[in-house]
C-alpha cells in the first residue's frame, strides 16, 4: 500500500535551516518554494483558535496517519506545518518593527539624559518628587518604610533590550509583540542590607518614578506611558510605553507593539547566600515571624541575576541551533492553554520554558549529565520538555542544579533550583498551576500517541483555556465574602487563593483531581494615580477537574474513631454534617452522607455549598457557578448520583430481560432461537425519554429488538418469500407469547412502502407495565441474497437502485444498529457522563428542529468522540464540560475535507486508518458535490463510514448543524465565560430562516369529538362505559407524526421539513427546495402543483413562446393542499 500520499500536493515550505537535524529524506519528493509572505500573523477563527492557512495547513488530517509521529523525528507534513506556523507568527523585525526600534532609541536617549537626584530620606524624597511632578510613586503597598532609608537617583549602568525580542524568539499574540527594555540600576544606590524588609523595592519604585517623570518631561513623541505590574507581582511595577492615542482609542488596540521598561540590578548587588529560598528576608511578618520568604527572595534574586540569565540563554542558543525554535513552539503551546509568566496565568511562560530547556541541556541528569541532547531538533526538544514536565514531580521531588550544599526544606510549590543564579526558576508557580501544567503536558503527549488525533491542531491551533471547556465545574465566590472588616480587595485577592485551594482540596478529596483558584490579572493604571490590583472585582473563580470514578460518590469515609486528632479535625471542618457510623465491615468511622435525590444540585454542588457556607459564610444564592447540574435539569428523568445517571432506563432494561426470558421459554417454534439483539436507543441509555411503567408523559416509541433463529436450509431462496416466512414466524410467536403473563397485548404489523424490498413485518408486544417492544426477525442469508440480486445472480423484479438501497438499509438495521447498541451500552457503563451527554445533545438537536435530518446514531458517535478522543482536554468529568466540548468539536469540524474516525478499543492499525482515509477520498472524488455523503463517520463497527450519514444529513443541513454549534459556543463565551449563561438560551430555536411555519394544535381533544356516523357513536359509548377497551397501542400512534410522515411522502422533494420529534409536534418549519422553486420547462407528470410564468413583453415571439413553456411551483396551491390534508390538526400556516 502506498504510504506517501503527501506527494500529491505541492506545499510552500519556509525552512528552519538546520533545525530539524536527522529528519527523513523523503521530503525531497515534495516541491518546495520560498514564501515571501509567510510571516503574516495567523488570524483567529470563531472558536478562538488560530485559523489554519488555507494552502498549507488545511486538509492535513487525512495524511497524518501515513507517517505517524513515533517520537524521534516528526513526519514530513508535520514538519512543514511547524515551519509554516513559526514563519507566520514571527514578527517582521526589519519592516513592521522599525517604529518600535525607533521608540526604543528615543527612550534610551531620554533615560540617559535624566539628571541625578541626591539622596534624601524616604519621606522628604517623596514630598520633593510629588511636588515637582504629577506622578504617584508605585511603592509596595501595605509596607511602611523606615525613616533611616534614603532614596536617590543616578544614571543607569546600562540600558538594553532583553527577553524574546532580543533573542528573536518573539511570538505574535493577536498581532502584537511585547518588547522588554531593561534598565540596570547602579549598585551605589543600595546598601548591603537593602535586601531586607522591602528596602530594595522601595528604592526601585522611586527609581522607576524618576524615569517616568523624565520621559513625561521630555515629552517623547508618539508615546503614552503608564504603570503596570510585571507578571502580576506587586513588588515589581514597570512602565508601559505604547503608541500615543491622539484622541483615537483604537490606536492602542491596533498597534503591533508595546514596550515594557523593566528595572534590574547588578549580579553583585546582594550576596547570593542571603537570598536563598530557605532564608527569611522580612523580619516584621507578624503571622510568620522569621519563617522563610521564598517568593520575596526569588523576586529579588531574579532582578539581580538578569545579566547571568541572558548569558545562559545565549549559551543555549550557541549549543543548539534548534533552541530558539523550540522556545517559540513552547510559547505557542503555552499561549493556546492560557499559560504565561504572570501569576494570573500560572507563572510559567515563554521565559520559564526557555530557562527550563537551557538548564536541561546542561545538567539535570545522572552524574551531572544533561537531560536534553543539544543535537535534538526543535520538535524533539519540545516533546522531550513535555515529557519532563509530565513525568517529573517537582513538588514531592524538587530538583537542585549545581548547588550540592543547598539544603531544601519542605515546600508546597514546585522547585527547580538553579544554583548558578541562586533562585527557583518556578518561583511564580503555585501547586495548582503546576498541576495544571502537568495535566496539559500529559494530555498533549496522549494526543501525540493517538494516531487518530490531529497532532498539529491539538498542540498549536486549538484554544484550550476557556473555563467551561477546560474545567468540569466552575464557580465564583464574591469578594465581599473573602475580605475581612479592615481588608481591601487588593489585600485579599493575591493571598486568598492558597486558602481556597486548601479548603476545597481537603473537602473534595479524590473527587477532584485539580482545584484551580483563578487569580485576577492586574491592570494598567495612569502614572498620576495609585495602583489598583484588578478591574474585575466580582470575586474569585475556581475551576475543578473531576474524577468521574469518584465524583458522584454518595458516602465519604473519614478517619477512624481511634485516630482522635484526625477525627477532631474532620468534625471541625465539616461541622454538623459529620456523623459517626458503623459500616458493614465492622469499622466505626467518621462519615459524610450526600443525598442529591431531593435536591436541585449535584453532589459536587452540595459539597461546595457546604464548604462555602461553613468556612466563608457564602449562602447558596450568593455564589454563581456552572456545572453539569444546570444542564441536567433540562433532561427529563435526570439523575445526579452515580446510580441515577442510568437509573431512568432500569425499567425498560428490566422489561427487556423479562421479554427475552419469555421468548426463549416459548415452545412449538420451528427453529431454535439463537440470539435476541437490542437495537434501540432506549436499550443503550441513549434516548432522550426513557420508557417508564404506567402512562407515558411524552411521545412514546416502540423499543426495537431483533430475533435471530438458528441456521436452516429450509429458508426460501426468494427475497419476497423470505418476507412471507418472517410473517409466519411472527404469527407463531404471537400465538405462543400471547398466552404468557409477561405480555398484555400483541399486534402484527406490516410496514408498507412503494418499494417492495423495503416492506418489513414486525410484531408489537406490550408488557403489563405499558412498555411496547417491536420485534423483527433477522435472517443472516438475506444480505447475501440481496447482493446476488444486485449482481444478477438470482432473479429480482426490483430495479438495481432499489436493491442497492435495500442492501444499505439491511446493513444499517440488522448489522450496524445491534452492534452499535452493544458498543454504546458498554461505553455508557464505562463513562457515567456519556449517557446524559448523548441525551442532552439530542435535546439540543431536537430543539433546533433537526430531528428528521440527523440520525440518533450520528449524534451518539459525536458524543462518544468527546470521551474516547478527548484531546486537547482530558476525559470530561461533568455533563457541562462534555456537552460544550462536543459542541466545540462540531463547530470546528471541517467535515468536507476531514473524516471522523473513532477507535472504541484502540485497535486500529496504521494501514487500517489509511484505508479508511482512502475510502473517504474516494467518496469525495465520486461525489464532489456531497449530494449523497456530507459527513463521513467511521468506526470499528462501520469502516465504510456512511452507515449513519448516507443521504442524510444533506450538505445544507450539515452546514446549519455546524453553524448552530458555533453560535452556541459564541453564546457561552459572551456570557461571562458561561458563568452568567442561562442554559435555556442554548435550546431556543430561530424561526427567521424558514419559508413556511405550520402550527399544530397542542392537544388531541379535537380528535375526541363525537362522530356523525351511528356505528362509530355506539363504539364511543361502549368505550366510555368500559364495555369496549381502548387500543393498547394508541401510545405509539401519534396523529401528528402520521401527518408529518405523509407530508414527507407527498412533498419531501419540494419542501425540506424541520420539526422536533422528541416532543409533541406543535410546529413544522419548511424551506422550499431551490431546485423546485426555480423556473423549469413544463412537462407532463410533474410531481408538484405548478403554474406558468408570465410571458415577457420585450422578448419577441420566440422568447414569448419559450416563456410560455416555463412553469414554477404553485406555492399557494401546495400550502392549500397541506392545510386541507391537516384539517383540524392545523392552527395556522405562516409564509415568508
Amino acid at each position: 500500500m502506498d504510504t506517501q500520499p503527501v506527494k500529491r500536493r505541492r506545499l510552500n515550505h519556509v525552512s528552519l535551516g538546520n533545525d530539524h537535524q536527522g529528519t527523513s529524506t523523503s521530503s525531497s519528493a515534495i516541491t518546495t518554494t520560498p514564501n515571501s509572505d509567510s510571516k503574516e500573523p495567523l488570524p483567529m477563527n470563531r472558536n478562538g483558535n488560530l485559523a489554519e492557512h488555507k494552502s498549507n495547513l488545511s486538509r492535513s488530517s487525512r495524511y497524518k496517519a501515513t507517517t505517524p509521529l513515533d517520537g524521534s523525528v516528526p513526519a514530513d507534513l508535520f514538519k512543514l506545518q511547524l515551519d509554516e506556523l513559526l514563519g507566520r507568527l514571527t514578527p517582521k523585525y526589519e519592516t513592521k518593527m522599525a517604529k518600535a526600534d525607533g521608540a526604543i532609541h528615543q527612550l534610551r536617549t531620554t533615560i540617559e539624559a535624566i539628571p541625578d537626584q541626591r539622596a534624601l530620606s524616604a519621606s522628604e524624597a517623596q514630598k520633593v518628587f510629588e511636588k515637582s511632578s504629577n506622578i504617584c510613586i508605585p511603592f509596595p503597598r501595605s509596607v511602611t518604610l523606615g525613616s533611616k532609608v534614603s532614596l536617590a537617583y543616578a544614571k543607569p549602568t546600562s540600558i538594553s533590550v532583553v527577553g524574546s525580542y532580543a533573542r528573536r524568539t518573539s511570538v505574535l499574540r493577536e498581532g502584537k509583540v511585547t518588547i522588554d527594555l531593561a534598565v540596570t540600576m547602579p549598585s551605589s544606590l543600595f546598601h548591603a542590607k537593602d535586601y531586607r524588609d522591602h528596602r530594595y523595592f522601595h528604592k526601585r519604585a522611586y527609581y522607576l518614578a524618576c524615569i517616568a517623570a523624565g520621559i513625561q518631561k521630555a515629552q517623547v513623541p508618539a508615546l503614552d506611558i503608564s504603570f503596570a505590574y510585571q507578571d502580576d507581582n506587586l513588588l515589581q511595577p514597570v512602565i508601559i510605553a505604547q503608541p500615543r492615542l491622539d484622541g483615537n482609542p483604537k490606536i492602542h488596540s491596533h498597534s503591533s507593539w508595546k514596550i515594557r521598561i523593566l528595572l534590574v540590578a547588578g549580579d553583585d548587588t546582594f550576596p547570593l547566600e542571603k537570598t536563598l529560598p530557605t532564608k527569611s528576608c522580612i523580619k516584621d511578618t507578624a503571622a510568620e515571624g522569621d519563617s522563610p520568604t521564598p517568593r520575596y527572595n526569588a523576586t529579588l534574586r531574579s532582578e539581580c541575576s538578569s545579566s547571568s540569565c541572558l548569558k545562559e540563554l545565549h549559551r543555549a542558543t550557541v549549543r543548539s541551533s534548534a533552541f530558539q525554535n523550540a522556545c517559540m513552539l513552547g510559547a505557542i503551546w503555552l499561549r493556546q492553554r492560557g499559560l504565561g509568566s504572570s501569576l494570573s496565568a500560572g507563572g510559567f511562560g515563554q521565559f520559564e520554558w526557555a530557562a527550563l530547556i537551557s538548564i536541561l541541556m546542561r545538567d539535570g541528569g545522572r552524574a551531572g549529565r544533561p537531560i536534553l541532547p543539544t543535537g535534538y531538533s526543535s520538535y524533539q526538544l519540545f516533546k522531550a520538555t513535555l515529557q519532563f514536565l509530565s513525568s517529573t514531580d517537582l513538588i514531592s521531588s524538587p530538583m537542585v542544579i549545581q548547588s550540592p550544599n543547598f539544603k531544601l526544606t519542605h515546600t508546597k510549590n514546585p522547585m527547580l533550583f538553579d544554583g548558578s543564579r541562586g533562585m527557583n526558576v518556578l518561583y511564580k508557580m503555585s501547586s495548582w498551576s503546576y498541576q495544571l501544567l502537568q495535566t496539559e503536558a500529559r494530555n498533549s503527549l496522549k494526543a501525540l500517541n493517538d494516531p487518530l488525533a490531529d497532532h498539529f491542531r491539538i498542540l498549536f491551533i486549538n484554544k484550550v483555556e476557556e473555563p467551561l471547556k477546560r474545567f468540569d465545574h466552575n464557580f465564583r465566590i464574591p469578594f465581599d465574602k473573602l475580605a475581612t472588616e479592615n481588608s481591601t480587595f487588593d489585600d485579599v485577592i493575591p493571598n486568598v487563593a492558597e486558602i481556597l485551594h486548601e479548603k476545597f482540596s481537603y473537602g473534595l478529596a479524590n473527587r477532584a483531581t485539580l482545584v484551580y483558584p483563578q487569580i485576577p490579572s492586574t491592570s494598567i493604571w495612569p502614572i498620576d494615580s495609585r495602583a489598583s490590583y484588578s478591574d474585575d472585582r466580582t470575586g474569585t473563580s475556581i475551576g475543578l477537574l473531576l474524577d468521574p470514578e469518584h465524583c458522584l460518590r454518595t458516602v465519604d469515609r473519614g478517619p477512624s474513631i481511634e485516630d482522635k486528632m484526625a477525627a477532631a479535625a474532620f468534625r471541625k471542618f465539616w461541622g454538623d454534617k459529620a456523623e459517626l457510623r458503623r459500616f458493614k465491615d465492622g469499622t466505626i468511622m467518621e462519615s459524610l452522607i450526600w443525598d442529591a435525590s431531593n435536591s436541585q444540585q449535584s453532589i459536587i454542588g452540595l459539597i461546595i455549598n457546604h464548604i462555602l457556607s461553613r468556612h466563608f459564610g457564602v449562602l447558596d444564592q450568593e455564589s454563581s457557578g456552572a456545572d453539569g447540574e444546570v444542564l441536567a435539569r433540562l433532561l427529563p428523568q435526570y439523575g445526579l448520583s452515580q446510580s441515577d445517571v442510568l437509573g431512568p432506563f432500569s425499567a425498560v432494561k428490566g422489561s427487556f430481560e423479562s421479554l427475552c426470558k419469555s421468548i426463549r421459554a416459548m415452545e412449538g417454534l420451528p427453529l431454535q432461537i439463537r440470539q435476541i439483539f437490542a437495537a434501540s436507543p432506549e436499550l443503550r441509555y441513549a434516548s432522550l425519554y426513557a420508557p417508564v411503567a404506567g402512562k407515558q408523559t411524552h411521545p412514546a416509541k416502540a423499543v426495537e429488538c431483533l430475533i435471530q433463529f438458528e441456521g436452516s436450509t429450509r429458508w426460501p431462496d426468494d427475497l419476497f418469500a423470505v418476507q412471507r416466512t418472517k410473517i409466519a414466524f411472527l404469527l407463531k410467536i404471537a400465538d405462543a407469547i400471547g398466552k404468557s403473563d409477561s405480555i398484555s397485548a400483541v399486534r402484527l404489523r406490516l410496514e408498507k412502502s412503494k418499494r417492495k424490498l423495503f416492506e418489513q413485518s414486525y410484531l408489537d408486544l406490550k408488557t403489563p407495565d405499558g412498555i411496547i417492544f417491536r420485534l423483527q426477525i433477522y435472517h443472516e442469508h438475506e444480505l447475501s441474497m440481496l447482493e446476488k440480486a444486485l449482481n444478477g445472480r438470482i432473479p429480482c423484479p426490483s430495479p438495481k437502485e432499489e436493491i442497492a438501497l435495500a442492501i444499505a438499509a439491511h446493513k444499517r438495521n440488522f448489522i450496524h444498529r445491534p452492534a452499535h447498541t452493544q458498543a454504546v451500552t458498554a461505553l455508557s457503563t464505562r463513562f457515567p457522563i456519556l449517557s446524559p451527554t448523548i441525551r442532552l445533545l439530542k435535546k439540543w438537536r431536537d430543539s433546533h428542529l433537526l430531528s428528521p435530518h440527523l440520525a440518533d446514531e450520528l449524534l451518539e458517535l459525536l458524543a462518544i468522540r468527546t470521551f474516547i478522543h478527548p484531546y486537547p482536554w482530558p476525559t470530561p468529568g461533568s455533563l457541562l464540560s462534555a456537552f460544550l466540548r462536543t459542541l466545540h468539536f462540531i463547530a470546528g469540524w471541517d467535515w468536507p475535507s476531514e473524516p471522523l474516525i473513532l477507535d472504541f478499543n484502540a485497535e486500529f492499525t496504521a494501514p487500517e486508518i489509511q484505508s479508511i482515509r482512502i475510502r473517504f477520498d474516494a467518496w469525495r472524488k465520486l461525489d464532489p458535490g456531497m449530494n449523497r455523503v456530507a459527513m463521513f463517520v467511521a468506526s470499528g463497527l462501520d469502516r465504510e463510514g456512511i452507515a449513519w450519514t448516507d443521504r442524510r444529513p444533506a450538505k445544507m443541513i450539515a452546514s446549519r448543524f455546524t453553524n448552530l454549534a458555533r453560535a452556541a459556543c459564541e453564546l457561552v463565551k459572551q456570557n461571562d465565560g458561561g458563568l452568567a449563561l442561562k442554559p435555556d438560551a442554548l435550546f431556543v430555536p430561530s424561526l427567521l430562516e424558514y419559508d413556511i411555519i405550520i402550527y399544530l394544535k397542542p392537544s388531541q381533544d379535537h380528535l375526541k369529538k363525537t362522530s356523525s356516523f351511528k356505528n362509530l357513536q355506539v363504539e364511543e359509548e361502549e368505550a366510555a362505559a368500559g364495555r369496549r377497551g381502548a387500543d393498547p397501542f394508541d401510545a405509539i400512534c401519534d396523529p401528528r407524526r402520521l401527518f408529518v410522515d405523509e407530508l414527507q411522502e407527498l412533498y419531501g422533494e419540494d419542501i425540506v421539513f424541520f420539526y422536533n420529534e422528541s416532543a409533541a409536534i406543535t410546529l413544522i418549519a419548511g424551506l422550499w427546495n431551490p431546485q423546485t422553486e426555480g423556473p423549469r420547462k413544463w412537462k407532463v407528470g410533474l410531481h408538484y402543483s405548478s403554474m406558468p410564468l408570465a410571458a415577457t413583453e420585450d422578448g419577441g415571439d420566440g422568447a414569448a413562446e419559450e416563456d410560455e413553456e416555463q412553469v414554477t411551483i404553485n406555492k399557494a396551491a401546495v400550502l392549500h393542499d397541506i392545510a386541507r390534508l391537516g384539517g383540524d390538526l392545523i392552527v395556522k400556516i405562516d409564509q415568508k
